[in-house]
């Protein structure tokens, strides 16, 4: 090749004679994705091959692109790419083609690199990014302001935010992170002490569960400054050149933007403000700036964004605080209504000793007495109850007043094979079948003695009850060791509970049966042994195919 001024004989990647100075390039071919040594290769009116191999007048070492992937061919004053049968092909703006005539700004691709044309003294999309009508722009953020005052739901706030920023500055991926205000923020990746909580790549949403390359150094620099971050090449920025993200992703376009608390005095967030978070946005494939105009538009629907924000996180805390009061509100009745039960109960013991110290001591009395043996067998079932209604007795005592000190280690398939060998004559007489599958080794549970029992007992009959008069019943008692607690679960293929009364059944006094035929005390008697104990019970439930409660304990180490 020689200089066209001088005559002189040129090197291919010359950009200049070294003879007369005369300028030789006629094209530029600038690397804007992936890694390689070289990223400009000033072109000459020639001939260029391109591939992976030394041989090639471009070399590009990139495992994707091929030894002999392409070649630059000179004619009637602009450069032609084609395709030299290589892996992956050639792609010239997103389109696959063997051959095509390069105009300044196409975007090539070979392999995983990503290479730019332009042409000294061409007009390029290298002046800015394509810009979205300035009117069309005024005309989305007052729609979105409109939206945006009318929505409490954060998470539809957030998407509205970003996708209207992406479509203003047109931008490749969108990022929107919020500083952490509650435990459940933690669970969003974390970007310079701010969560990502929306992520977009040309409207696609991506993974929350990493931080997608974005550049940190920025977003930091917005937070700590209160000021829009900027640059139209941060390959070249000074300032952010050597930033991990902006070399591992090769990032060009970079704009973000800090929500400002909407107390704050002045625009934005000035310095010492209050941050809520920030609006991120950047291109890969391009080093042209964004418009003015959208900036602007965007930092405008920033100022918005801060204020829906703000909103939005207030009604989901009040919200919050609402669930907070109902459920401490149900928990303080519940537990008047369980104490009232309590005091009952210890009324009751006392009222039924004072008969019953009579009944033994006149029994005490006839013992002593020559009796027959039909009245001694009599006697016999007379002492057998009194000492039945003695242990119940001490049972409501036990149960209106628990200490820890109560509290004893009890094998749980035990208290199980008790509780249904007291119901044995129910099981029987109601003709329902009766399986059990106990696990083996179960470690003890520390329960005050009989109490478990009552509970399964009460679960047990709840269960007989439910299935009266269906023949074919089945009642089904498991164990099982579950993350360190002991379940123990009561089944029966009753006709299951109505949906309007579920969330009521543990209420003390509450009953669906007749009149005369139910306290309403069972479940509510089950859930106070069951919290005492640092339990929890719960229940599932289909019509027609019956209920399952499964009680679930601590275990003992």
């Amino acid at each position: 090749m020689s200089c066209a001024r001088c005559g002189a004989r040129t090197e291919p990647s010359a950009a200049r004679c070294a003879n007369c100075g005369a300028d030789l390039t006629v094209g530029l071919l600038e690397v804007v994705r992936g890694s390689v040594p070289d990223r400009s290769f000033a072109l000459q009116a020639r001939m260029y091959t391109l591939g992976r191999s030394r041989q090639n007048d471009i070399c590009l070492p990139e495992p994707s692109v091929s030894k002999f992937h392409a070649r630059l061919v000179h004619e009637d004053g602009r450069f032609v790419i084609e395709d030299q049968a290589s892996l992956h092909g050639v792609y010239v703006n997103a389109v696959k083609t063997p051959r095509v005539a390069l105009s300044p700004g196409d975007v090539v691709q070979l392999g995983n690199l990503t290479l730019k044309y332009s042409r000294p003294g061409a007009e390029t999309s290298t002046g800015v990014v394509a810009e979205f009508p300035w009117v069309e722009q005024q005309q989305l953020l007052l729609s979105l302001v409109q939206t945006l005052n009318s929505s409490l739901v954060l998470s539809q706030v957030l998407e509205q935010v970003l996708d209207a920023v992406l479509r203003i500055t047109r931008a490749d991926r969108g990022f929107l992170l919020l500083a952490e205000e509650s435990p459940d923020d933690a669970r969003y990746e974390a970007v310079a002490g701010l969560r990502l909580r929306v992520a977009r790549r040309r409207g696609e949403p991506l993974p929350l569960t990493e931080s997608q390359g974005i550049s940190r150094s920025v977003v930091r620099r917005a937070v700590e400054t209160g000021q829009i971050v900027a640059t139209g090449n941060a390959m070249a920025d000074p300032t952010l050149r050597m930033a991990q993200s902006v070399i591992l992703m090769d990032l060009r376009t970079i704009v973000c933007i800090p929500l400002g608390s909407p107390r704050a005095d002045g625009d934005g967030a000035p310095a010492g403000a209050t941050v809520l978070g920030a609006l991120y946005v950047d291109n890969q494939e391009t080093s042209a700036p964004f418009s003015p105009d959208s900036l602007k538009t965007a930092a405008a629907l920033a100022r918005h964004a801060a204020l829906a924000i703000e909103n939005a996180r207030l009604f989901e805390r009040e919200q919050r605080t609402i669930r907070e009061l109902r459920a401490a509100q149900k928990q303080l009745l519940q537990s008047e209504k369980l104490a009232t039960i309590g005091r009952m109960a210890a009324g009751l013991a006392h009222e039924l000793n004072t008969p019953l110290t009579y009944i033994m001591g006149n029994l005490e009395l006839l013992h002593a007495h020559s009796v027959t043996p039909p009245q001694a067998e009599m006697l016999a079932s007379i002492g057998k109850g009194a000492d039945r209604i003695k242990s119940l007795t001490r049972s409501l005592l036990a149960f209106s007043r628990v200490s820890p000190e109560d509290m004893v280690p009890v094998d749980p398939n035990e208290a199980v094979e008790r509780s249904l060998e007291l119901c044995h004559y129910q099981v029987l007489k109601s003709g329902v079948h009766l399986e059990k599958d106990l696990a083996a080794g179960l470690p003890p549970v520390k329960v005050v003695s009989n109490q478990l029992e009552m509970a399964l007992i009460n679960l047990v009959v709840n269960a007989l009850q439910a299935m009266e008069g269906q023949p074919g019943g089945r009642l089904r008692v498991t164990s099982a060791l579950r993350d360190g607690r002991v379940e123990i679960a009561v089944a029966d293929t009753g006709p299951g509970i109505p949906e309007s009364v579920q969330p009521t059944i543990f209420e003390p006094f509450f009953t669906t049966k007749p009149e005369g035929q139910g306290t309403g005390l069972g479940l509510s008697t089950v859930l106070m042994v069951v919290e005492r104990h640092q339990g929890t019970i719960d229940f599932t439930t289909q019509a027609g195919a019956g209920t399952t409660f499964r009680i679930s304990l601590p275990a003992m180490r």
